[in-house]
C-alpha cells in the first residue's frame, strides 16, 4: 500500500509516495540505524510521482523501501520561484535522502528527474549507492525532436496554455511520445494534467534553467570542435558511482540516437529496450526494473556497491 505524506528537505516541502518494506514518510528516531534499503523515484514532465506505481511494487519485492516524490515545482510539493539551478536541486535531494532516514539511496530517473538525480550523483556521490537514467538526456540534445523546448522557454505563453488548457496538451504530449496508450487511462492522465496545471511557473523552471545551461553547454563544444584556436571541450565529469542509462528505442521526444553518445559521457551501461516510447518506467516496468536490479541488486546485497561515505 501508498502511505502519503510530506517531508522537508532544505527550504522546500516534498509531497512523497512511499511503498515497501517498513513504508515511512519520515526520519528515523535518533539513536537508531539509518535505513539503507531506500530507493528514490523521480519522474519528470509531465508527470508526477505517481507514475512510478508500476515499478515501485518490483522494486519492494526485491527488498527495496521506495520512496517517489513529487518533483519541486509539480503535483503537490512546493513550487517556488527560485531554485532550480542544479546545484540546490542536488543539495535538496541530499537532504531529502537524510530527512527519509537513510545515509544513501539508490537514484532513479526519468526525464527532469534523471537530471536532478544526475546532478546528486556528482556533488553527493556518497548519498548514492547506484544511479539509473531513464530516457534523460545528457550533455545532448536534438532540437528538431525536442522542439517543445524552445517553446517552453517563450516568456508568459507556456504559463498561461497550461492554466487554460493544461487537461488536453498534457494529454496530447503523453499520447504523442509514447507507443503504448494502455498505461494511461483517464484516470491517470487527469492526475498528471492535475500536476502540471498546479504551478506552471515552478516546473517551467526547469525548462528556462536546467534547458538553458545544457543547451549552452552543447553551443560551446560545438564551437570548440569547430574553432581549432579554442581549447577542446572540457570532458564531461565521470561519476563516483555505479550507473546505467535506460533508453526506449522509438522515443520520440528524446531520441535513442542520443542514448549511445549519453552513455559513452557517463561512462555507464546502456539499456535499450525495444518497441517503448519515451515513458519506459510506465510502458514496460519489467523491463526497467530488471534493469534497476541487474545494476543494483536486491537491498539485501546494495551493501556491496559503495562504501564511500555521505559527502
Amino acid at each position: 500500500m501508498w502511505r502519503e505524506g510530506d517531508v522537508r528537505a532544505g527550504q522546500t516541502r516534498f509531497f512523497v509516495r512511499s511503498y515497501g518494506m517498513g513504508a515511512q514518510d519520515r526520519p528515523v528516531a535518533e539513536g537508531t540505524e539509518p535505513d539503507d534499503t531506500l530507493a528514490v523515484l523521480l519522474h519528470g514532465w509531465p508527470q508526477d510521482g505517481s507514475s512510478w506505481s508500476r515499478v515501485a511494487p518490483l522494486l519492494a519485492d526485491a527488498g527495496y523501501r521506495v520512496v517517489c516524490p513529487d518533483l519541486k515545482g509539480f503535483g503537490r510539493s512546493d513550487a517556488p520561484k527560485h531554485g532550480y539551478d542544479p546545484p540546490t536541486l542536488a543539495d535538496e535531494l541530499s537532504q531529502l535522502i537524510q530527512a527519509l532516514g537513510a545515509r544513501k539511496a539508490l537514484l532513479v530517473g526519468h526525464d527532469w528527474g534523471g537530471a536532478v538525480a544526475l546532478a546528486t550523483a556528482f556533488r553527493h556521490p556518497g548519498r548514492v549507492r547506484a544511479l539509473v537514467t531513464v530516457s534523460s538526456p545528457f550533455r545532448q540534445l536534438d532540437l528538431i525532436a525536442s522542439w517543445h523546448i524552445p517553446l517552453l522557454n517563450l516568456p508568459l505563453a507556456p504559463q498561461l496554455a497550461f492554466k487554460v488548457a493544461g487537461g488536453p496538451l498534457t494529454r496530447a504530449v503523453i499520447r504523442y511520445a509514447s507507443e503504448s496508450d494502455e498505461p494511461f487511462d483517464d484516470e491517470a492522465l487527469d492526475r498528471y494534467a492535475a500536476a502540471v496545471k498546479a504551478s506552471p511557473s515552478g516546473w517551467l523552471a526547469y525548462y528556462r534553467t536546467l534547458s538553458r545551461r545544457a543547451l549552452l553547454d552543447w553551443g560551446v563544444r560545438r564551437v570548440r570542435r569547430v574553432a581549432r584556436f579554442l581549447p577542446p571541450p572540457e570532458a564531461p565529469h565521470r561519476l563516483r558511482v555505479p550507473a546505467v542509462v535506460v533508453w526506449g528505442d522509438r522515443d520520440r521526444v528524446t531520441p535513442f540516437h542520443l542514448a549511445t553518445r549519453v552513455a559513452h559521457d557517463l561512462d555507464a551501461e546502456l539499456v535499450a529496450v525495444q518497441g517503448v516510447g519515451h515513458f519506459v518506467h510506465e510502458e514496460a516496468p519489467q523491463e526497467l526494473a530488471d534493469a534497476i536490479l541487474a545494476l543494483a541488486g536486491p537491498a539485501a546485497s546494495t551493501s556491496d556497491l559503495d562504501t564511500a561515505g555521505p559527502t
